[in-house]
């Protein structure tokens, strides 16, 4: 069975934890047989997977980017992310329980990581920021981290030490959903910000319906002029997103110390927000019904999907 991970052109956390967290969980489980493919955290149960694959689906979750998928006899579906991606595929929301990074409690990222990664959490001193992938790629987001007083976590840098920025955190502002997500699971108070980008904020919704909690997103601004100016219609077709690439850097140096400072305004705005923490009750159902239903996985690579009440 492959364990599928969504690879773009910049490593991403969310999509990375998944080479740390399944192996993990289901040693000696995986090789590399497309025949089965294993879909756990990501927005990636879509249209995408080859047809004649058998599709295991361990909390994935649809996220709109592609076509969505069509379920038939190549699918085992033992959980989906939320009650959103459940009504999607037309089953029950209450197969929607949570997402597979929710299951990061310190001794699952001990036997990830090793007992090194401990000293993080007696630290607890910073308080952190996670763009999304694409905004680190885009915008001038250390400048104004910097700026703020905030540290930067980058979402593209290596998923391990991604995880121990975090524990080292009092508190995360975070674009990335999975920082979120891992913030929450390791019990660091968190403050969401809106991302620029409006397609990724129905997987925000999505996991938030599985916890019943309300996201309370705040808002940032564009860090750069290049960064505002993929975020307008302007950059809407394909020739002038080309352009853009290519002048990133003088674009970059327009009205940059504006840009920044008013940035890293809204920054520290969102970090004086009122932060938030899921329900230790709903952390623990959710990590309860996933763990169950991981029991099933564990049996064999194709068992019957798990029954769920409507």
């Amino acid at each position: 069975m492959r364990l599928y991970h969504w690879q773009g052109h910049a490593r991403n956390f969310g999509d990375e934890l998944n080479t740390l967290l399944w192996p993990a969980l289901l040693p000696g489980f995986f090789d590399d047989d497309a025949r089965e493919i294993f879909l756990g955290i990501g927005s990636v149960l879509d249209s995408r997977h080859a047809a004649a694959a058998h599709k295991i689906v361990a909390g994935a979750g649809y996220g709109g980017y592609q076509k969505p998928p069509v379920i038939d006899g190549n699918w085992t579906i033992h959980w989906v992310r939320g009650p959103r991606t459940a009504r999607q595929l037309g089953m029950a929301p209450a197969c929607g329980i949570g997402d597979p990074a929710s299951l990061m409690d310190h001794d699952l990222v001990t036997a990830m990581l090793g007992g090194g990664w401990e000293t993080a959490v007696s630290e607890r001193r910073d308080i952190g920021f996670m763009p999304h992938f694409e905004t680190a790629c885009r915008g001038s987001w250390r400048r104004v981290a910097d700026q703020a007083g905030l540290v930067l976590i980058d979402p593209r840098d290596d998923p391990g030490d991604v995880i121990a920025a975090i524990a080292r955190c009092r508190l995360l502002v975070s674009e990335a959903l999975h920082g979120v997500i891992v913030a929450d699971a390791l019990r660091v108070p968190w403050v969401a910000v809106a991302p620029f980008a409006p397609v990724h904020a129905a997987k925000w919704d999505d996991w938030a319906a599985a916890m019943t909690i309300d996201i309370g997103f705040e808002a940032l601004t564009p860090s750069t002029f290049g960064e505002q100016l993929r975020l307008s219609g302007f950059a809407e077709g394909r020739v002038v997103r080309t352009l853009l690439d290519r002048g990133e850097r003088h674009l970059q140096a327009v009205a940059a110390d504006r840009f920044s400072a008013r940035a890293a305004s809204a920054l520290r705005r969102a970090a004086r927000a009122a932060p938030r923490l899921t329900d230790d009750r709903a952390l623990e159902r959710s990590r309860e019904r996933m763990l169950t239903a991981l029991e099933g996985v564990r049996r064999a690579s194709a068992v019957p999907a798990l029954t769920l009440p409507p």
